[in-house]
């Protein structure tokens, strides 16, 4: 099983792609991580890296394909995988077909854009195990699953999340797209409550695979 899930931030990409890689026993490969570990470390390339995040702008597709091939590399061929966030443009995408043979991707989809500013501006993150909650679940800040201190994305703000938006629409839409005409696409309501957008993408992935396997 292979796959990529997609959304525009404040979609649930994050905690959704750790509990299908634990349900599904995939691997579990956030771009994002990457390259905000690059960031952190101050190399060359994650100060290139920086002064696209900052802005809320794509990192270049050389760079991102670059450190996934290093990531998909290390995987056993028989072992299944989900990336979180790519590709996320069409550049990307025509990068990424000659990296990987994807089985499907998982498209959240936030219609109500007021959504999505909510859940980026209220976000909070865990420096240890990566779990994401909100200042709503979490008024302490500390984290519900390691009981780290929690943290606000340094990017996380109303300029960069309105550009990240009008960037998904313009970029990412038409990657979302080409999946579909390829019927590799599973979209998924994502203004639901965590619980209900977790049941709809586990039928849904079942149900895509049971219909694969028949073929």
């Amino acid at each position: 099983m292979k796959l990529a899930i997609l959304g525009a931030a404040g979609s649930g990409k994050g905690q959704n792609t750790s509990r299908i890689a634990k349900k599904y026993n995939l691997h579990h490969v956030v771009v994002g991580d990457i390259v905000k570990a690059e960031i952190r470390n101050k190399t060359e390339v994650g100060k290139i890296m920086y002064d696209f995040t900052s802005k809320g702008r794509f990192v270049p597709s050389d760079i991102v394909m670059d450190v996934l091939a290093k990531q998909l590399n290390t995987f056993p061929e028989d072992e299944g995988f989900i990336i979180d966030t790519a590709p996320l443009n069409m550049d990307q995408y025509n990068k990424m077909v000659s990296l990987v043979n994807l089985d499907a991707v998982i498209s959240l989809e936030v219609e109500n854009y007021n959504i999505l500013r909510h859940r980026t501006l209220n976000r909070l993150i865990c420096p240890s195990c990566r779990g994401v909650t909100s200042v709503t679940e979490s008024p302490d800040e500390v984290c519900p699953y390691c009981g780290e201190k929690l943290e606000h994305r340094y990017d996380d703000n109303l300029e960069t999340v309105n550009f990240r938006i009008a960037q998904y629409l313009r970029e990412t839409v038409p990657v979302l797209d080409e999946f579909e005409k390829q019927g590799k696409l599973i979209r998924i309501n994502a203004e639901l409550s965590k619980e209900e957008v977790f049941s709809q993408i586990c039928q849904k992935i079942d149900n895509f695979f049971a219909k694969k396997s028949l073929k």
